[in-house]
Protein backbone atom coordinates (compact mmCIF):
# COMPACT_ATOMS: atom_id res chain seq x y z
CA UNK A 1 0.00 0.00 0.00
CA UNK A 2 1.38 3.75 -1.21
CA UNK A 3 1.83 6.03 1.47
CA UNK A 4 -0.42 9.13 0.94
CA UNK A 5 1.75 12.26 0.00
CA UNK A 6 0.61 15.19 3.00
CA UNK A 7 -1.60 17.63 1.77
CA UNK A 8 -0.26 21.27 2.38
CA UNK A 9 -3.07 24.52 2.48
CA UNK A 10 -1.63 27.44 1.80
CA UNK A 11 -3.74 30.38 2.63
CA UNK A 12 -3.63 34.05 0.84
CA UNK A 13 -6.12 36.66 2.20
CA UNK A 14 -6.46 39.38 -1.01
CA UNK A 15 -8.14 42.95 -0.98
CA UNK A 16 -7.13 44.85 -4.06
CA UNK A 17 -4.65 43.70 -5.63
CA UNK A 18 -5.59 43.37 -9.17
CA UNK A 19 -2.54 44.21 -10.46
CA UNK A 20 -0.71 41.47 -8.51
CA UNK A 21 -2.52 38.98 -8.06
CA UNK A 22 -2.69 36.72 -10.85
CA UNK A 23 1.27 36.66 -11.02
CA UNK A 24 1.39 35.93 -7.69
CA UNK A 25 -1.19 32.94 -8.03
CA UNK A 26 1.49 31.75 -10.71
CA UNK A 27 4.31 31.83 -8.59
CA UNK A 28 2.44 30.09 -6.01
CA UNK A 29 1.68 27.41 -8.04
CA UNK A 30 4.95 27.29 -9.44
CA UNK A 31 6.43 26.59 -6.43
CA UNK A 32 4.27 24.63 -4.83
CA UNK A 33 4.71 21.96 -7.98
CA UNK A 34 8.44 22.04 -6.90
CA UNK A 35 7.96 19.18 -4.23
CA UNK A 36 6.64 16.22 -5.58
CA UNK A 37 6.58 14.78 -2.02
CA UNK A 38 3.71 17.10 -1.30
CA UNK A 39 0.45 17.38 -2.33
CA UNK A 40 -1.46 20.90 -1.98
CA UNK A 41 -3.91 23.14 -2.12
CA UNK A 42 -4.36 27.40 -2.22
CA UNK A 43 -7.07 28.88 -0.50
CA UNK A 44 -8.14 32.40 -1.94
CA UNK A 45 -9.57 34.59 0.47
CA UNK A 46 -11.15 38.01 -1.05
CA UNK A 47 -12.03 40.04 1.60
CA UNK A 48 -14.29 42.15 -0.10
CA UNK A 49 -12.25 44.03 -2.95
CA UNK A 50 -13.70 46.99 -4.38
CA UNK A 51 -11.50 46.06 -8.21
CA UNK A 52 -11.42 43.30 -9.91
CA UNK A 53 -9.37 40.58 -7.30
CA UNK A 54 -12.51 38.71 -7.10
CA UNK A 55 -12.55 38.08 -10.42
CA UNK A 56 -9.01 36.89 -11.27
CA UNK A 57 -8.73 34.58 -8.00
CA UNK A 58 -12.50 33.30 -9.32
CA UNK A 59 -10.29 32.72 -13.12
CA UNK A 60 -7.61 30.79 -11.41
CA UNK A 61 -9.74 28.55 -9.70
CA UNK A 62 -11.35 27.47 -12.71
CA UNK A 63 -8.34 26.53 -14.37
CA UNK A 64 -7.13 24.24 -11.12
CA UNK A 65 -9.35 21.84 -9.18
CA UNK A 66 -6.83 22.80 -6.32
CA UNK A 67 -7.85 26.22 -5.08
CA UNK A 68 -10.75 27.15 -3.20
CA UNK A 69 -12.18 30.42 -3.06
CA UNK A 70 -14.08 32.24 -0.32
CA UNK A 71 -15.44 36.16 -0.92
CA UNK A 72 -16.51 38.41 1.55
CA UNK A 73 -19.30 40.78 0.38
CA UNK A 74 -17.48 43.55 2.50
CA UNK A 75 -14.06 44.35 3.43
CA UNK A 76 -13.82 42.43 7.06
CA UNK A 77 -10.46 43.09 7.86
CA UNK A 78 -7.19 40.23 7.23
CA UNK A 79 -7.74 38.52 10.72
CA UNK A 80 -11.68 37.24 9.56
CA UNK A 81 -10.06 36.39 5.77
CA UNK A 82 -7.43 34.26 7.26
CA UNK A 83 -10.26 32.81 9.69
CA UNK A 84 -12.60 31.79 7.03
CA UNK A 85 -9.81 30.40 4.99
CA UNK A 86 -8.48 28.04 8.17
CA UNK A 87 -11.96 26.93 7.67
CA UNK A 88 -11.07 25.53 4.17
CA UNK A 89 -8.17 23.72 4.68
CA UNK A 90 -7.62 20.04 4.61
CA UNK A 91 -3.99 20.07 5.03
CA UNK A 92 -2.16 18.24 8.21
CA UNK A 93 0.34 21.50 7.49
CA UNK A 94 -1.49 25.22 7.09
CA UNK A 95 0.93 28.42 5.78
CA UNK A 96 -0.09 31.42 5.09
CA UNK A 97 1.45 34.38 2.84
CA UNK A 98 0.70 37.71 1.99
CA UNK A 99 -0.66 38.22 -1.30
CA UNK A 100 1.39 40.62 -2.28
CA UNK A 101 4.40 38.30 -1.44
CA UNK A 102 6.50 40.44 0.19
CA UNK A 103 8.19 37.20 1.30
CA UNK A 104 8.59 35.49 -1.61
CA UNK A 105 7.07 32.11 -2.62
CA UNK A 106 9.49 30.27 -1.40
CA UNK A 107 9.33 30.34 2.01
CA UNK A 108 6.56 27.70 1.81
CA UNK A 109 9.01 25.25 1.62
CA UNK A 110 11.83 26.51 4.29
CA UNK A 111 8.61 26.82 6.59
CA UNK A 112 7.56 23.86 6.12
CA UNK A 113 10.80 21.86 6.11
CA UNK A 114 11.36 23.79 9.54
CA UNK A 115 8.15 22.98 11.43
CA UNK A 116 9.01 19.48 10.68
CA UNK A 117 12.92 19.65 11.79
CA UNK A 118 12.54 21.08 14.76
CA UNK A 119 9.33 19.43 15.85
CA UNK A 120 7.43 22.78 16.72
CA UNK A 121 3.92 23.47 16.25
CA UNK A 122 4.28 26.75 14.32
CA UNK A 123 6.93 28.71 12.38
CA UNK A 124 7.20 32.27 11.96
CA UNK A 125 9.17 33.81 9.15
CA UNK A 126 11.42 36.97 10.57
CA UNK A 127 12.76 39.60 8.95
CA UNK A 128 14.63 40.76 12.24
CA UNK A 129 16.14 37.60 13.52
CA UNK A 130 19.21 37.27 12.75
CA UNK A 131 20.12 36.66 8.83
CA UNK A 132 16.82 38.65 8.14
CA UNK A 133 16.58 41.82 6.24
CA UNK A 134 13.71 44.59 5.46
CA UNK A 135 14.00 46.58 1.91
CA UNK A 136 12.49 49.30 0.23
CA UNK A 137 10.34 49.51 3.59
CA UNK A 138 9.82 53.56 3.95
CA UNK A 139 11.48 53.99 7.17
CA UNK A 140 8.47 55.09 9.59
CA UNK A 141 6.78 52.20 8.84
CA UNK A 142 10.06 50.19 9.39
CA UNK A 143 10.37 51.68 12.70
CA UNK A 144 7.31 51.38 14.11
CA UNK A 145 7.05 47.57 12.98
CA UNK A 146 11.05 46.75 14.44
CA UNK A 147 10.32 48.39 17.82
CA UNK A 148 6.50 47.15 17.96
CA UNK A 149 7.83 43.88 17.42
CA UNK A 150 10.81 44.28 19.63
CA UNK A 151 8.50 45.22 22.56
CA UNK A 152 6.11 41.91 22.11
CA UNK A 153 9.04 40.51 22.25
CA UNK A 154 9.48 41.41 25.96
CA UNK A 155 6.32 41.08 26.76
CA UNK A 156 5.81 37.39 25.01
CA UNK A 157 7.13 34.48 26.52
CA UNK A 158 8.40 32.99 23.36
CA UNK A 159 12.08 33.83 22.47
CA UNK A 160 11.21 35.69 19.09
CA UNK A 161 11.91 38.05 17.04
CA UNK A 162 8.95 38.86 15.24
CA UNK A 163 5.06 38.73 16.69
CA UNK A 164 3.14 39.78 13.75
CA UNK A 165 4.54 38.76 10.42
CA UNK A 166 1.30 37.03 8.43
CA UNK A 167 3.84 34.35 6.94
CA UNK A 168 4.00 31.35 9.46
CA UNK A 169 3.33 27.67 8.99
CA UNK A 170 1.24 25.95 11.32
CA UNK A 171 -0.14 22.15 12.12
CA UNK A 172 -3.36 21.85 11.74
CA UNK A 173 -4.23 21.00 15.08
CA UNK A 174 -3.07 24.19 16.55
CA UNK A 175 -5.76 26.19 14.80
CA UNK A 176 -8.25 23.56 14.78
CA UNK A 177 -8.11 23.56 18.91
CA UNK A 178 -8.20 27.52 19.10
CA UNK A 179 -11.28 29.22 19.08
CA UNK A 180 -10.16 32.62 17.34
CA UNK A 181 -11.69 36.09 17.26
CA UNK A 182 -9.63 38.58 15.39
CA UNK A 183 -10.63 40.39 12.23
CA UNK A 184 -8.19 42.49 11.97
CA UNK A 185 -4.24 42.09 12.21
CA UNK A 186 -4.07 41.52 15.47
CA UNK A 187 -5.11 37.83 14.69
CA UNK A 188 -1.27 37.26 14.40
CA UNK A 189 -0.59 37.81 17.95
CA UNK A 190 -3.80 36.16 19.33
CA UNK A 191 -2.26 33.33 17.94
CA UNK A 192 0.47 33.05 19.73
CA UNK A 193 -1.29 34.42 23.02
CA UNK A 194 -3.48 31.26 22.94
CA UNK A 195 -0.23 29.28 22.03
CA UNK A 196 1.57 29.82 24.84
CA UNK A 197 -1.94 28.47 26.40
CA UNK A 198 -2.05 25.67 25.01
CA UNK A 199 1.54 24.79 25.41
CA UNK A 200 2.66 25.18 21.64
CA UNK A 201 6.15 25.54 20.75
CA UNK A 202 7.15 27.93 18.34
CA UNK A 203 10.37 28.73 16.00
CA UNK A 204 11.30 31.58 13.72
CA UNK A 205 13.29 31.53 10.40
CA UNK A 206 14.96 34.10 9.15
CA UNK A 207 13.73 35.73 6.30
CA UNK A 208 13.78 38.64 3.88
CA UNK A 209 10.68 41.37 3.81
CA UNK A 210 10.73 43.06 0.31
CA UNK A 211 8.42 45.76 -0.82
CA UNK A 212 8.00 46.57 -4.63
CA UNK A 213 8.73 50.23 -5.92
CA UNK A 214 4.92 50.65 -6.60
CA UNK A 215 4.08 49.40 -2.94
CA UNK A 216 6.90 51.49 -1.36
CA UNK A 217 5.93 54.76 -3.48
CA UNK A 218 2.22 54.07 -2.86
CA UNK A 219 1.43 54.37 -5.96
CA UNK A 220 -0.70 52.81 -8.65
CA UNK A 221 -1.68 49.97 -6.50
CA UNK A 222 -4.67 51.72 -5.61
CA UNK A 223 -4.41 49.56 -2.30
CA UNK A 224 -5.69 50.72 1.18
CA UNK A 225 -2.91 51.09 3.98
CA UNK A 226 -2.87 48.07 6.10
CA UNK A 227 -1.13 49.77 9.05
CA UNK A 228 -2.58 53.31 10.29
CA UNK A 229 0.16 54.15 12.39
CA UNK A 230 -2.24 55.06 15.71
CA UNK A 231 -4.11 51.78 15.22
CA UNK A 232 -0.55 50.24 15.10
CA UNK A 233 0.62 52.03 18.14
CA UNK A 234 -2.79 50.86 20.24
CA UNK A 235 -3.07 47.37 18.52
CA UNK A 236 1.03 46.78 19.90
CA UNK A 237 0.33 48.40 23.35
CA UNK A 238 -2.92 46.44 23.46
CA UNK A 239 -2.08 43.14 22.76
CA UNK A 240 1.70 43.39 24.87
CA UNK A 241 -1.35 44.46 27.86
CA UNK A 242 -3.15 41.39 27.26
CA UNK A 243 0.13 39.19 27.33
CA UNK A 244 1.38 40.31 30.58
CA UNK A 245 -0.62 42.57 32.18
CA UNK A 246 1.57 42.43 35.49
CA UNK A 247 4.14 43.40 33.93
CA UNK A 248 3.07 47.30 33.83
CA UNK A 249 2.02 47.07 37.37
CA UNK A 250 4.97 45.67 38.72
CA UNK A 251 6.63 48.22 36.75
CA UNK A 252 4.52 50.81 37.72
CA UNK A 253 4.97 49.52 41.56
CA UNK A 254 8.62 49.77 41.45
CA UNK A 255 8.50 53.31 39.96
CA UNK A 256 6.78 54.42 43.15
CA UNK A 257 8.60 52.26 45.71
CA UNK A 258 12.32 52.94 44.79
CA UNK A 259 12.14 56.70 45.48
CA UNK A 260 10.42 56.26 48.42
CA UNK A 261 12.85 53.64 49.56
CA UNK A 262 15.70 56.16 48.36
CA UNK A 263 13.85 59.37 50.12
CA UNK A 264 13.62 56.88 53.70
CA UNK A 265 17.23 55.50 53.42
CA UNK A 266 18.52 59.71 53.36
CA UNK A 267 15.80 59.86 56.72
CA UNK A 268 16.97 57.14 58.74
CA UNK A 269 20.69 58.04 57.64
CA UNK A 270 19.65 61.63 59.10
CA UNK A 271 18.57 59.66 62.00
CA UNK A 272 20.95 57.77 62.76
CA UNK A 273 23.61 60.77 62.75
CA UNK A 274 20.76 62.94 65.20
CA UNK A 275 20.54 60.25 67.44
CA UNK A 276 24.58 59.59 67.56
CA UNK A 277 24.85 63.02 68.40
CA UNK A 278 21.93 62.94 71.08
CA UNK A 279 23.85 60.11 72.50
CA UNK A 280 26.92 61.56 72.45
CA UNK A 281 25.53 64.52 74.73
CA UNK A 282 25.21 61.23 77.41
CA UNK A 283 21.33 61.39 77.55
CA UNK A 284 20.62 58.20 76.70
CA UNK A 285 20.01 55.68 73.63
CA UNK A 286 15.74 55.85 74.23
CA UNK A 287 15.97 59.23 74.56
CA UNK A 288 18.38 60.03 71.89
CA UNK A 289 16.37 58.04 69.69
CA UNK A 290 13.10 59.58 70.31
CA UNK A 291 14.46 63.29 69.63
CA UNK A 292 16.89 61.62 66.90
CA UNK A 293 13.16 60.98 65.07
CA UNK A 294 11.01 64.03 65.90
CA UNK A 295 14.32 66.25 65.06
CA UNK A 296 14.54 65.01 61.53
CA UNK A 297 10.66 64.49 61.11
CA UNK A 298 10.04 68.19 62.00
CA UNK A 299 12.73 69.37 59.81
CA UNK A 300 11.46 67.11 57.22
CA UNK A 301 8.19 66.44 57.88
CA UNK A 302 6.63 66.60 54.11
CA UNK A 303 9.73 64.20 53.18
CA UNK A 304 8.23 61.83 55.75
CA UNK A 305 4.61 62.06 54.07
CA UNK A 306 5.77 61.43 50.69
CA UNK A 307 8.15 58.72 50.90
CA UNK A 308 5.25 56.94 52.97
CA UNK A 309 2.61 57.20 50.35
CA UNK A 310 5.03 56.27 47.19
CA UNK A 311 6.04 53.05 49.37
CA UNK A 312 2.52 52.57 50.46
CA UNK A 313 0.81 52.67 47.08
CA UNK A 314 3.47 50.79 45.80
CA UNK A 315 3.30 47.96 47.63
CA UNK A 316 -0.24 47.76 46.72
CA UNK A 317 0.36 48.13 43.31
CA UNK A 318 2.85 44.86 43.45
CA UNK A 319 -0.04 43.13 45.28
CA UNK A 320 -1.90 43.69 42.55
CA UNK A 321 0.17 42.37 39.85
CA UNK A 322 0.70 39.44 41.76
CA UNK A 323 -3.66 38.89 41.67
CA UNK A 324 -2.92 39.59 37.85
CA UNK A 325 -0.32 36.62 37.60
CA UNK A 326 -2.59 34.54 39.81
CA UNK A 327 -6.02 35.45 37.73
CA UNK A 328 -3.94 34.69 34.34
CA UNK A 329 -2.38 31.54 35.83
CA UNK A 330 -6.37 30.44 36.36
CA UNK A 331 -7.18 32.15 33.00
CA UNK A 332 -5.14 30.12 30.75
CA UNK A 333 -5.87 26.70 32.82
CA UNK A 334 -9.52 27.25 32.31
CA UNK A 335 -9.02 27.69 29.02
CA UNK A 336 -6.96 24.65 28.45
CA UNK A 337 -9.83 22.74 30.25
CA UNK A 338 -12.35 23.95 27.84
CA UNK A 339 -10.21 23.16 24.57
CA UNK A 340 -9.64 19.70 25.83
CA UNK A 341 -13.59 19.33 26.54
CA UNK A 342 -14.41 20.35 23.04
CA UNK A 343 -11.66 18.24 21.32
CA UNK A 344 -13.68 15.33 23.46
CA UNK A 345 -16.67 16.02 22.28
CA UNK A 346 -15.86 16.37 18.81
CA UNK A 347 -14.16 13.04 18.76
CA UNK A 348 -17.43 10.91 20.66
Amino acid sequence: MLKQKPLVSVVVAAYNEEQVIAGNIRKIITTMNERSDVEWELILVDDGSKDQTDRLIDEAAASDPRIKVHHHWRNFGQGRALRNGFNLCAGETIITLDADLSYGPEYIWKLFDELYKEKVEIVLASPYTKGGSVRNVPYHRFLLSRWGNRYLAKMSHYNISTSTCVVRAYRSEVLNNMYLTSDGMELQLEVLMKSVMMGYKVSEIPANLVWSEQKARGKGLRRVSKMDILQAIRLYLQMGWLSRPAYYFIIFGMLLILPGLYMASWQAWNIFNAVIRHVNTGEGILWGISKGIEEVYTAYVYSFVISGVLIIIGLQILILALLFIQNKFYFEELYRISQQILKKREMS
